[in-house]
């Protein structure tokens, strides 16, 4: 007999109980399928970034708080056994006062063959040439609305302490599909950073260093210590390691609540399913009436369960899918990225993990089937000639 076409029917007979159960159980995998699909493209995106970071990262601290760094060391550092390349890093913070809003600053040396391959995928048919030929810079596409917002769409007057207003000319816009860590910033020359950032000749935010054995990086922390024993030493596997923990954090936090807010769901729908209306034994005594079997009964409950869990289950992936990948700056970026600091223009990467998509379905499907079987269990054990009176 063909379960799946009979419970299919009876769905659909019983259309406004079922469809309240598929609605609360879609919306229950939207919400988990939008946290995963978030926080497993960020993810992704993240671990891409780190690729292209340096190996090792030297910064100073007081206070537990960064400071600028005396970038003597680089040339001491480049002397070091099995260090390709050390080289100066300089990023901060811009307040923009009339909009009450930050602007993360990025200068490089693009006279840096290295840094200078970095910047070319931010922007097509870069022009380095061109780019040094006045005081220029690259924004994110963010950046731009803000800056036309108060009409600086060719250029921008930086507010330099003790100094005149230092204009920098908009050269271009990052290509948005890189916006997503680089959603507030600007780039420029390093020069040109350091002046704005108020940062000595000598001084930077970090030392990078490139290692092209990943073998000998203990070993090069342990001489960096020698060299700089107060700075902060952090390899790129640390980089790695806090970027998944942060993100785990996160989405672990809400799947708790999610996990909670769902075995609510079960209880309610299993004492629902526990108290089966008179139609319902009556249906169910006609069955048993005419030849069907307690595990035939079984079965059919069963089907039915199957089909509300997967339909719902797969809907809810799906449109889960198209809210996060297609709507940007959705409530969900919010949520992961933090509180809104200039305009939010980020495309998410699509990305799927599968893993995080069977434990899902595990923790959703698996239990829902299980508190049908129950009232499954007991609804056919009743006596039919009881239930068709």
């Amino acid at each position: 007999m063909n379960f799946f076409k009979f419970a299919s029917l009876t769905l659909i007979r019983n259309l406004s109980k079922n469809i309240v159960i598929f609605i609360f159980f879609t919306l229950f995998i939207f919400i988990a399928s939008s946290f995963i699909f978030t926080s497993s493209s960020l993810q992704n995106s993240l671990d891409a970034e780190l690729q292209g970071q340096p190996d090792i990262i030297i910064q100073h601290k007081k206070a537990s708080r960064n400071h600028p760094i005396d970038n003597s060391i680089v040339d001491e550092i480049n002397e070091i056994p099995g260090v390709e390349k050390a080289y100066e890093r300089v990023f901060g913070y811009y307040f923009f006062d009339t909009a009450n809003r930050y602007i993360n600053v990025i200068g490089i040396d693009f006279l840096d063959e290295d840094q200078e391959k970095q910047i070319k995928h931010l922007y097509k048919n870069f022009d380095l040439k061109a780019f040094l030929q006045e005081d220029n810079m690259l924004i994110s596409s963010a950046v731009k609305k803000l800056f036309e917002q108060y009409y600086y769409d060719k250029f921008f007057n930086f507010i330099v302490e003790d100094e005149e207003p230092k204009k920098v000319y908009i050269s271009g816009v990052f290509d948005k599909k890189i916006n997503l860590f680089l959603n507030d910033s600007v780039v420029m020359d390093i020069a040109i950073a350091k002046d704005i950032l108020g940062y000595e000749e000598n001084e930077a935010s970090e030392i990078g260093i490139i290692v092209p054995n990943k073998l000998e990086i203990d070993n090069i922390v342990q001489k960096l210590l020698v060299i700089t024993p107060t700075s902060k030493i952090i390899t790129k596997a640390n980089m790695y390691k806090y970027s998944h923990e942060l993100y785990d954090y996160k989405g672990g936090i809400f799947l708790s609540l999610f996990i909670t807010s769902f075995l609510g769901f079960l209880v309610i729908f299993y004492s629902q399913a526990s108290s089966i209306s008179g139609a319902g034994k009556k249906q169910i005594g006609i069955l048993r009436a005419i030849g069907w079997s307690i595990n035939d009964i079984i079965k059919w409950k069963m089907s039915e369960a199957m089909i509300v869990s997967f339909v719902s289950f797969l809907s809810g992936i799906l449109l889960s899918y198209l809210y996060i990948f297609l709507f940007k700056n959705n409530i969900f970026v919010s949520i992961f990225l933090g509180s809104d600091n200039v305009y939010k223009d980020i495309s998410l990467e699509p990305f799927f993990d599968i893993n995080s998509f069977a434990i899902l379905f595990f923790i959703t499907i698996v239990p829902y089937l299980a508190s049908t079987l129950h009232p499954a269990w007991k609804s056919s054990i009743a006596d039919p000639t009881e239930a068709v009176k």
